[in-house]
């Protein structure tokens, strides 16, 4: 049995840290692109999706917002807009934050190009087409395409969020009590560490929830 709980131990440990690990890589790399440390593309008529691209837009549409969620749990809502740009003659669809709508043009947007949810197009899609020349690009999966300006906001909030995981397991594993004994049965400061670490990491797992949908 011992063996087993060992062998179930190291399992466990490492699909959680490879789990966050590749969370966190993915993020990082986000934030590179996203800073200009790699240098930004400049987007064209054509966009590929999974690039990072910049261009000076002319005019700002507003086109509406949707509740985020994952599952059956509303994660916040998300701002979508129609960005023109006369000199390609063409209208980016973007996701960004709810200021965007007050920005002054000309300004340059930059992002993550990405694939835009079903559940999305579908609610925006008559509006979309009657704001674009041609309609927003679509992906060889037939997907409308976006510039995702969200990408390095919501990239810092997933390393706070796998900082709070981390945390809470080394509260966890810090007290030397709660190895022998469950959390219930402990008493007075032996208690209150592992429930902070606890409660930790479930902050650190909803904010998680909240940016997959963001970087992935």
């Amino acid at each position: 049995m011992e063996k087993k709980k060992i062998v179930s131990t190291i399992l466990s440990v490492i699909l959680i840290g490879g789990g966050l690990l590749a969370y966190v890589i993915n993020a990082f790399l986000n934030i590179i692109h996203y800073t200009g440390i790699i240098p930004l593309k400049d987007a064209e008529r054509i966009l590929n999706k999974g690039e990072y691209v910049q261009i000076e837009i002319d005019d700002i549409s507003y086109i509406g917002n949707v509740t985020n969620s994952y599952g059956f749990i509303p994660t916040g809502k998300e701002y979508y807009y129609a960005a023109t740009d006369n000199e390609n003659n063409a209208v980016y669809f973007v996701r960004a934050s709810k200021s965007f709508r007050f920005k002054n043009t000309p300004i340059v947007i930059k992002g993550k190009v990405r694939s835009v949810d079903t559940s999305v197009s579908r609610s925006f899609g008559d509006g979309v087409d009657a704001k674009t020349y041609e309609g927003f690009y679509k992906s060889y999966t037939d997907q409308y395409l976006m510039i995702d300006c969200t990408v390095g906001f919501q990239s810092v909030l997933c390393i706070i969020a796998t900082l709070c995981i981390v945390l809470g397991i080394v509260l966890m594993l810090a007290n030397p009590a709660i190895r022998n004994t469950p959390v219930n049965q402990l008493t007075g400061p032996q208690k209150a560490i592992p429930v902070i670490g606890i409660i930790i990491i479930m902050a650190g797992l909803v904010l998680a929830l909240y940016t997959t949908t963001f970087i992935f």
